[in-house]
């Protein structure tokens, strides 16, 4: 897809808790610091674009929080600044309290911090698979629904403990400068094909996705991936390993793309939109994509628990909710705000009929059971 223009029958819900890393960034929404169930069908919403009218207009101050600073921990780079202008800024107009952004969200570090006792982040952007796994693991807060209205999110998109923000999906990325004039990538068995596609490619350094990823390339239909024969895409993996760089960041993703390292590979969705409209030479195919919901929690034991719940509450607003959308191509949760989403990016989401039905949901079940002991395999094997 050019910027000119995010299901298998196995049981899903939807990833991916990355253990990312990279440079810490830290902001405020007042200036800069130093320092299934998921379903498949939950993805559908082709008769929620369609809704119109306008959005409901945000309460007027109220000062609740004046004084309190609040740490938004997500993964950085275009995603988090366009969080920070639709969600974080007007929760300050709103409640007076000053927002700290920092990030990219890292599991180990979120595991770290409830076994400390005092975590340094009050909400917290998870990928569903964290979100299943932590819950066992008594990593979040409630969520308080007389604080969160819950009611404007789409049933399916509301747990215990986490309220779904976007919908995404990954996707195969590729230079269209690099394959100017010819054939182009289409499947995943195309980007592990040295021959037809050269160059070097990209896959995320985590063992969530790109295991699916491996496995489709070697014929395995979408509908037959669980449970995973984790042996078999390591095999498939070490086909293109000494020619495939591993990001650790989202953002890292995007840079390869725009520096043009890689030829071809593993991209979010919105990432790659992000780098479109900047002028970067990448397009995407919508085969085979791996779709997923993102999740925000309050990492038990917060400081500020009431004030997390509220810049959530906030969060899910349906104005808030478009204006991110229109900046990076994440779908809402919030079906109200499909009405003010502009139709130039309805190509670039994930819920859209057409790319819908070209993928499948991640099985968030599958990586909750599983999550824990296949990073330690893939750590393993990138050491290998």
């Amino acid at each position: 897809m050019r910027l000119a223009g995010r299901q298998p029958n196995q049981k899903a819900k939807l990833p991916v808790s990355s253990t990312h890393k990279g440079n810490r960034t830290m902001a405020t929404s007042h200036g800069r610091l130093t320092r299934r169930k998921v379903l498949q069908a939950s993805l559908g919403w082709g008769g929620a674009m369609a809704l119109g009218g306008g959005l409901p207009v945000q309460a007027q101050t109220s000062g609740e929080f004046r004084g309190k600073t609040l740490v938004f921990a997500s993964w950085g780079g275009a995603y988090q600044d366009a969080q920070k202008v639709s969600y974080c800024d007007p929760f300050a107009q709103l409640t007076g309290a000053r927002v700290v952004q920092d990030g990219p969200m890292n599991a180990a570090k979120f595991r770290a911090m409830i076994e400390g006792g005092a975590p340094d982040w009050d909400v917290a952007d998870v990928t569903i698979d964290f979100l299943y796994a932590g819950v066992g693991d008594r990593l979040f807060e409630k969520i308080d629904r007389g604080i969160v209205d819950t009611s404007r999110i789409d049933p399916r998109f509301v747990h215990d403990y986490g309220i779904g923000c976007i919908a995404w999906s990954y996707n195969i990325g590729y230079s269209t400068k690099a394959f100017a004039g010819r054939e182009t990538p289409k499947t995943w068995a195309d980007v592990f094909d040295l021959r037809r596609f050269p160059g070097k490619r990209t896959l995320g350094d985590n063992v969530v996705a790109t295991v699916e990823a491996a496995l489709m390339a070697d014929g395995v239909a979408p509908d037959q991936l669980y449970p995973l024969d984790v042996e078999r895409a390591l095999r498939k993996l070490d086909t293109i390993k000494s020619q495939t760089i591993f990001w650790s960041t989202n953002s890292q993703s995007q840079q390869l793309f725009v520096d043009g390292e890689v030829n071809l590979g593993l991209i979010l969705n919105g990432r790659a939109y992000d780098a479109a409209k900047k002028g970067a030479p990448i397009a995407i195919s919508w085969e085979q994509n791996i779709q997923s919901i993102d999740y925000l929690v309050v990492p038990r034991g917060s400081r500020n628990r009431d004030a997390a719940m509220r810049l959530i509450d906030v969060m899910t607003l349906p104005e808030n909710q478009a204006k991110l959308a229109n900046m990076i191509a994440y779908a809402p949760t919030n079906p109200a705000a499909f009405g003010a989403v502009d139709p130039q990016i309805t190509p670039w989401l994930s819920t859209a009929p057409d790319n819908l039905k070209r993928g499948f949901v991640i099985n968030a079940e599958y990586w909750r059971d599983n999550l824990k002991k296949l990073q330690e395999r893939w750590a393993a094997w990138k050491l290998a």
